[in-house]
């Protein structure tokens, strides 16, 4: 039975259904008038005392406004909608020798929502703060609840901070894996649509392309494919996208082929970028006159030998944090010699058609204007120090003393919202660098809580390795990098570690550059 029939049913009436709770009301109005922390904590432990009945009910008032694409896709903790129940499960893709194992653990499922927690709606969406780095329902303010209900009425409004559209999110990628996946799947497309921002882009386009690739669906790629009309909406991996068409059969198109010319090693994207019809039009003819067809079959170009011998690259898939193997190591396709060489030639050719081209044009006075990326400016909103964000954190970090990867997250939370703060005062750096400290020494702890190898990237190791870097603290920084690099090849992560690698000889370059100076200023 879908999640609106259990909490509505089939003969009544919403306005039968809906009973209303005086003594709830009443502590949700006080609470948007309270000002002292102290009365406000006190009216919020007040709302988790009413009577569960009068909890459900609220909630089930919340979940009537509630947009109908999202109603059957919310993760419910309690009460009569009740959907969730924490517990593990693994699922395993093949395809031609490659292997990816996708678990779902114990850790809760940060979308999850319980009437128990209390809501505080808001007029002004604009006055409340952004969530925190990975930021999960039960962590946020009621405030914050508030503005994500909103959310759910319109989850297409792109006026609502991106990660309270996470929030959501999570949920829609557990139902990729073990829940309604074709209606997750088209609602992740309509959010794609209106919510530019660049991780949120990157993640869905992963969890999409691997959920059509393993489950052998042609039609959901062609789906997602045919959705990409909006230059952000290609904010991901190029390499993923070849592997779901490789891997469904769909061929490689001559639009692919221009947007992807750097991927296939051709640099000189000049004429692409700025006469792109012009240049399309000539690859599309260039296409059928060698191969009959304005798009190649890769399979012809990549044989069953190279395929197992193609180099592997740890990708970002899944953002949900109660998903184990959130990463993919998956064959780099675009390197594949022949495949590689032929999209070259190809871009090779179509330039130069493309450069006579113009030139005649340019002859003729018949050139067209050049085509110019649009750009943007951004307002920013003065800075105010969130007091009640940060009691609400180091709240949550008491409540997790003793729950490790729940704690873990916290820590990331307390970082990225310190950090956020780092100009107004250098305590606020100082407590970022505290809690990254902390979170690296309970690292061991973390992979013995978590079920399996946790191979989830962790900030504090970059955040300090920056930190440290701008403050000229080359040796601190360097001895951070030395712990990443240890840190993610026992875990298995090799690329995490190589990018740390990278980053160390930066930083003993830096150093020891300095210490020339030194040396002549001394002279």
């Amino acid at each position: 039975m879908g999640l609106w029939k259990k909490l509505f049913g089939n003969n009544k009436s919403r306005k039968d259904k809906i009973v209303h709770s005086e003594k709830n009301m009443d502590v949700q109005n006080d609470l948007l008038k309270v000002h002292s922390p102290k009365r406000k904590a006190n009216l919020q432990n007040d709302l988790l005392k009413v009577h569960p009945a009068e909890r459900n009910t609220n909630l089930q008032n919340y979940l009537l406004k509630v947009h109908p694409d999202i109603r059957e896709l919310l993760w419910i903790a309690d009460g009569p909608g009740k959907n969730y129940t924490p517990s593990e499960n693994q699922n395993v893709y093949e395809y031609e020798g490659f292997r990816v194992t996708v678990s779902i653990g114990t850790v809760t499922e940060p979308s999850l929502i319980s009437s128990r927690q209390p809501i505080t709606m808001v007029n002004d969406v604009s006055s409340v703060e952004r969530p925190p780095y990975f930021p999960t329902y039960e962590q946020i303010t009621p405030e914050q609840k508030g503005v994500y209900w909103k959310l759910l009425e319109n989850p297409y409004d792109p006026s609502i901070d991106i990660g309270f559209v996470f929030i959501l999110y999570y949920g829609l990628e557990r139902h990729l894996l073990e829940g309604s996946f074709e209606r997750a799947f088209d609602v992740i497309l309509k959010l794609r649509d209106v919510h530019r921002n660049g991780s949120f882009q990157d993640y869905s386009a992963h969890a999409l392309i691997l959920t059509s690739l393993f489950r052998q669906r042609a039609d959901l790629a062609v789906k997602f494919f045919s959705s990409l009309d909006k230059e952000y909406e290609f904010n991901f991996s190029d390499d993923l996208y070849l592997l779901c068409k490789f891997g469904l059969g769909i061929p490689l198109t001559y639009k692919d082929m221009a947007r992807m010319a750097k991927t296939f090693e051709f640099t000189n994207t000049n004429y692409i970028k700025k006469y792109p019809q012009i240049f399309e039009g000539n690859l599309r003819n260039e296409l059928i006159e060698k191969y009959g067809s304005d798009a190649i079959d890769m399979k012809r170009f990549v044989s069953s030998t190279e395929w197992r011998r193609l180099k592997k690259q740890t990708v970002p898939v899944f953002a949900n944090m109660s998903i184990q193997n959130r990463t993919v190591d998956m064959p780099v396709i675009s390197d594949s010699f022949k495949l590689k060489n032929t999209v070259y030639d190809i871009l090779k050719a179509t330039h130069e058609t493309t450069k006579k081209q113009l030139a005649q044009m340019r002859k003729d006075g018949k050139l067209p204007p050049e085509t110019k990326p649009k750009t943007k400016k951004k307002l920013k909103k003065p800075l105010v120090f969130d007091k009640a964000q940060e009691r609400l954190l180091l709240e949550e970090l008491e409540k997790n003393t003793n729950h490790i990867m729940n704690r873990h997250f916290t820590y990331n939370s307390l970082q990225d919202f310190y950090y956020r703060y780092r100009d107004l005062n250098e305590k606020y750096l100082q407590k970022c660098i505290d809690f990254c400290m902390k979170d690296i020494a309970a690292l061991p702890d973390v992979q013995k809580a978590y079920p399996g190898i946790f191979d989830g990237e962790i900030p504090a190791f970059y955040r300090l390795a920056v930190i440290y870097e701008k403050r000229g603290d080359y040796e601190k920084a360097i001895t951070i990098c030395d712990q990443a690099i240890v840190y993610y090849n026992n875990v298995g992560m090799i690329d995490s570690a190589t990018k740390f690698t990278n980053r160390r000889e930066k930083l003993v370059s830096k150093s020891e550059k300095r210490l020339k100076e030194i040396g002549k200023d001394a002279r």
